[in-house]
């Protein structure tokens, strides 16, 4: 982390100030690090600890123990990251009544999609680039815009935007990238059970005595090469479920004009 700090601070302050996309100020730059940090330690640790103590408790099994309470642990901050975690980097607050939330409100209904509220973000505190995002399951979905969104697109562009969300929505998207992360995940702890006694592994890194956490470091080296070749497979079907909800978008509102304008400033 330490190590990387300057690099980020480089892509932060020149990169993005040189094209015209940073806001983030000094303070708000060291607060995230902090913040980031926190949760690391906060939920990271007990995370890192329970695998840890798996693989030292449950035998040829932990693979299998490990994934399913990763899962289930993953789906847990699922539900808890718009409510609690979320909040803490970014301000939301409800949409103000007018015209752009009456006419959210309409496709909502008329796509019979279920939510809990539709909210803005202030992304300008950190950076003029835009989003839209839903967030949440069930009732407690949320429709979230970043107000830098809002202030750049007509109303009729907007729902353009939202309509690409819903396009992922009904094409059961997040569920398919839900499924498949769980598989990934799945993989990994797999591989790592084959690798946790492999003595040439820690031969190679000169290491008499190892530990569960030695065996877990030397793993990482050996499978940054396997998560790119698995990351160009997810982001090669990320890139056909992007085309899919595009070509939903510009059927549901019936306004493919205002998608393509949306589309042009967004990529602007």
């Amino acid at each position: 982390q330490l190590f990387h700090l300057p690099f980020s601070a480089y892509h932060t302050f020149h990169v993005e100030e040189k094209y015209g996309f940073n806001r983030t100020d000094v303070k708000t730059f060291i607060m995230d690090l902090i913040k980031s940090w926190i949760l690391i330690v906060v939920i990271g640790g007990p995370a890192l600890a329970v695998i840890l103590w798996l693989f030292g408790k449950t035998g040829d099994n932990a693979w299998i123990y490990c994934w399913v309470t990763m899962t289930l642990f993953q789906f847990v901050l699922m539900y808890l990251a718009p409510v609690v975690l979320m909040p803490l980097f970014n301000k939301f607050e409800p949409l103000e009544e007018g015209e752009l939330k009456s006419s959210i409100e309409d496709y909502a209904h008329q796509e019979g999609f279920k939510m809990k509220g539709i909210y803005t973000m202030d992304g300008s505190k950190r950076s003029t680039k835009s989003n839209a995002f839903f967030t949440g399951f069930g009732r407690f979905r949320r429709i979230v815009l970043f107000d830098t969104l809002i202030e750049a697109h007509s109303v009729k562009e907007l729902l353009g935007v939202l309509a690409h969300e819903m396009g992922h929505y009904k094409k059961q998207h997040i569920v398919k990238m839900l499924v498949m992360s769980v598989l990934s995940s799945g993989f990994m702890f797999f591989l790592l059970s084959l690798f946790l006694e492999n003595r040439g592994l820690f031969d190679a890194f000169r290491m008499k005595e190892t530990s569960i956490y030695a065996r877990l470091f030397c793993f990482g080296f050996l499978y940054s090469p396997i998560s790119l070749f698995v990351s160009l497979i997810t982001n090669a079907i990320s890139r056909k479920f992007e085309y899919e909800a595009a070509a939903y978008a510009s059927e549901t509102p019936n306004d493919s004009e205002s998608l393509v304008a949306a589309l042009k400033k967004l990529v602007v």
